[in-house]
């Protein structure tokens, strides 16, 4: 299938060796699930017998088990597996004191079989996690509180700002993009090991966040479904190919790689806030390095040559909002110093023909400061039904011809809720559109309500545009899905 470039019959260069190895190291590791098994039911068992031991309103308890399957629309899709998760959240709250824990695991369908990491825990120093089935702790931190004062300690998850689904000013926690799209903004977000303290005045808040070390975005794999498009997904659909993409070498854990976030908050007739970020931004963006073709054992290995970067921005935000009448109001903004953005992908140095080789790939990085501004606004049509829309835009200030990002990206976004046959029926229509590559994204779903506890649905998403926009790269997903849900 591919000749040899560059390297004639001769043996592979010791850099294609190494490569080898790192990949084989990847395939086999092993984490000690059972050991963690272990750990994670000693605290749920200190849970519950901390339960006892407090009277009265002191424990709650809630959970979630869903049953989600999906339907391919394109023939040129990657399939998946259905999927099983589940949820529980458990929140102590003796006096002054809450020890608040939020877990999920379950069996995630959108990973390729066989797996090739076998961590049954989702870790903080890996972006490509191909674990299933797997637990991860969204939330688990102890906190204390007084009339003034609330600290808390451990994992955490932070909403600033005031726009849904694309919040400008929501910097502390990064996003699980595996399913990209198809979770909602709060299942995206991962918890990070945090300090937060915040000071309360009558109508005056200060908050302030401590994060410190860097808990990298988590993307999936190139045999993915919510990969993408992109110049080497193509090579994951050919028969024959594995593909592995390398992990990046993380910034060293020290308190100067630490992030920190300010925010002073007033409240009245319009609420608004100050923010302050510095730290690594959570928006994915890469480095190039080689591309790698290697047969072996009948096999081609890949490895497509381009790492996930970190770098530090400052970010100086505002948000406000108001309500009047039937109306709700929100609005958004920030200035970003030194945000690194990518070339067009055609600019890479993809060879148009791989063969087997060593290809070295043109630097991509491009460096902007960046203004981020927004606004929504939430109406009520009539007693079940609520309209959302929402604008926001980016401006990149120096922004070179080579990148695929125009001066000015906007996205438009509109949902519009509604509750039929009082509240048995759930339907959502969620529409996104970027007028600047003319991609779009629609969801609609429906869900049926049999009692406080069951429920089951079916949702339907679609996606339109070119390869490289936001919407477009996942032109190939669209998909009928369907869902059973218990809640407690």
């Amino acid at each position: 299938m591919f000749t040899t470039a560059t390297a004639g019959n001769q043996p592979p260069p010791m850099a294609i060796m190494i490569r080898t190895i790192r990949i084989h190291m990847f395939m086999d590791r092993g984490f000690g699930c059972f050991g963690i098994f272990l750990f994670i039911l000693f605290l749920l068992l200190l849970q519950f017998f901390a339960s006892i031991c407090f009277a009265g309103d002191v424990l709650s308890v809630s959970g979630r088990l869903g049953l989600l399957g999906s339907v391919a629309l394109d023939s040129d899709s990657i399939s998946e597996d259905p999927s099983f998760n589940g949820r529980l959240k458990i929140d102590i709250t003796p006096s002054n004191w809450r020890f608040h824990t939020w877990l999920e695991g379950g069996w995630d369908g959108s990973v390729k079989r066989p797996v090739r990491d076998h961590s049954l825990l989702k870790s903080w120093d890996e972006v490509y996690q191909s674990n299933t089935p797997f637990l991860e702790f969204k939330e688990l931190y102890v906190g204390y509180s007084t009339d003034t004062l609330e600290l808390r300690a451990g994992i955490q998850r932070f909403a600033w700002g005031r726009l849904d689904e694309y919040p400008i000013n929501d910097l502390l926690n990064p996003w699980d993009y595996t399913r990209f799209l198809r979770k909602s903004l709060e299942d995206r977000k991962i918890g990070v090991p945090s300090l937060s303290a915040s000071l309360n005045n009558g109508d005056w808040n200060f908050d302030a966040v401590w994060v410190p070390l860097l808990v990298p975005y988590r993307l999936p794999l190139p045999n993915e479904r919510w990969f993408g498009a992109s110049a080497i997904s193509s090579l994951a659909r050919m028969p024959g190919m594995e593909i592995f993409p390398s992990e990046p070498d993380l910034p060293a854990r020290t308190v100067g790689n630490s992030a920190v976030a300010l925010r002073l908050r007033h409240a009245g007739d319009i609420e608004w806030a100050l923010n302050l970020f510095h730290g690594y931004d959570p928006r994915p963006v890469f480095k190039t390095t080689a591309l790698v073709i290697l047969p072996q054992a009948g096999n081609v290995l890949i490895d497509p040559g381009f790492v996930p970067d970190f770098h530090k921005i400052t970010v100086l935000g505002l948000d406000a909002a108001t309500v009047t009448g039937d109306w709700s109001l929100r609005a958004e903004m920030a200035y970003t110093f030194g945000r690194h953005f990518n070339r067009s992908q055609e600019l890479w140095g993809y060879p148009i023909q791989p063969a087997a080789g060593i290809f070295p790939l043109n630097p991509i990085g491009e460096k902007s400061d960046t203004l981020d501004y927004g606004i929504g606004a939430d109406y009520r049509l009539f007693e079940d039904c609520i309209l959302t829309l929402q604008a926001q835009q980016t401006v990149i200030l120096t922004r070179p011809a080579t990148l695929y990002e125009r001066n000015f990206e906007t996205l438009l976004w509109a949902n519009l809720k509604t509750g039929w046959m009082n509240q048995k029926i759930e339907t959502n229509l969620t529409i996104a559109y970027n007028p600047e590559h003319g991609d779009s994204m629609a969801k609609v779903n429906a869900w049926y309500v049999f009692t406080d506890s069951w429920k089951a649905g079916i949702t339907v998403l679609s996606f339109t545009g070119p390869q490289q926009s936001l919407f477009g790269r996942f032109s190939s997903n669209d998909q009928l899905e369907a869902g059973l849900m218990y809640s407690w």
